[in-house]
C-alpha cells in the first residue's frame, strides 16, 4: 500500500482550507445577492402598485361625477339651487320685461323674503292660488312649491313664519329671492344689512 508523505498531506489540508474559504466566500456573495434581489423585487412591487393607484387617479378624475344635492337638505338649510341656464333664461326675461318698462314691483326689490309652506309632486293649485296676493306658487327640481309673503325685511317674513307655524305649519322656512332669483339666506341678510333672528 502506497504511504503519503507527510508534506503531501499538509498540502492537501491547505487546498481543502482554501476550498472552504472560498466556498464561505461564495455562499456569502450568493446570500447577499439574493437580499438585494428580494429588496428589489419589493421595490418593483410597490413601484408597480403605486404606478396603478396613480393611474386609477387618473382616470378617475376624467369620469363625470355627478352632484345631486337632495331637496330635503336644501329645505333643511334653507337654500336653493339654481342652473346657470335657468339663471341666464331668467335674466334674458328680465332685461326683455326691463326693456318694455312694466318690471313688477316684487322684481325690482334687491331682496324679497317669503316662507315657503309646502312642496309637493304632481300638484297644482293654480285654481285658487291667482286668486290670492301673497300666495306664489313657483316649480323647482320638479317639484311644486308654495310661498306666502312678499317682504322687503327678513324680520316680516320671520313674523309670518312664526305666526304659520303656530297655526301647524311647523315645517315652513324663510325663503330668499334677489330680483325674482334665489338666494342663501345668509346671502340676503348680507344683501339687505340685517341680522339672522334667533327663536
Amino acid at each position: 500500500m502506497p504511504t503519503i508523505k507527510q508534506e503531501d498531506l499538509n498540502n492537501l489540508y491547505e487546498e481543502i482550507d482554501k476550498s472552504n474559504v472560498t466556498i464561505h466566500d461564495l455562499s456569502t456573495v450568493i446570500t447577499e445577492d439574493e437580499e438585494k434581489i428580494s429588496v428589489l423585487k419589493k421595490h418593483r412591487i410597490i413601484f408597480g402598485i403605486l404606478s396603478l393607484l396613480l393611474l386609477l387617479l387618473f382616470i378617475w378624475s376624467f369620469i363625470p361625477k355627478t352632484t345631486k344635492i337632495e331637496d330635503e337638505y336644501l329645505i333643511k338649510n334653507n337654500l336653493s339651487l339654481i342652473d346657470t341656464d335657468t339663471l341666464h333664461n331668467l335674466q334674458l326675461e328680465v332685461d326683455k320685461v326691463r326693456s318694455v318698462g312694466a318690471v313688477s314691483s316684487i322684481i325690482e326689490l334687491p331682496i324679497v323674503y317669503s316662507v315657503q309652506i309646502g312642496a309637493y309632486n304632481n300638484f297644482s293649485a293654480n285654481l285658487f292660488s291667482n286668486n290670492f296676493s301673497h300666495l306664489s306658487e313657483f316649480e323647482q327640481s320638479g317639484m311644486n312649491k308654495y310661498a306666502l309673503g312678499n317682504y322687503s325685511t327678513y324680520k316680516e317674513a320671520f313674523q309670518l313664519r312664526k305666526d304659520l307655524r303656530k297655526m301647524g305649519f311647523i315645517d315652513c322656512f324663510i325663503i330668499a329671492k334677489s330680483y325674482g332669483v334665489p338666494v342663501n339666506i345668509v346671502e340676503a341678510l348680507e344683501l339687505s344689512n340685517e341680522k339672522w333672528i334667533r327663536e
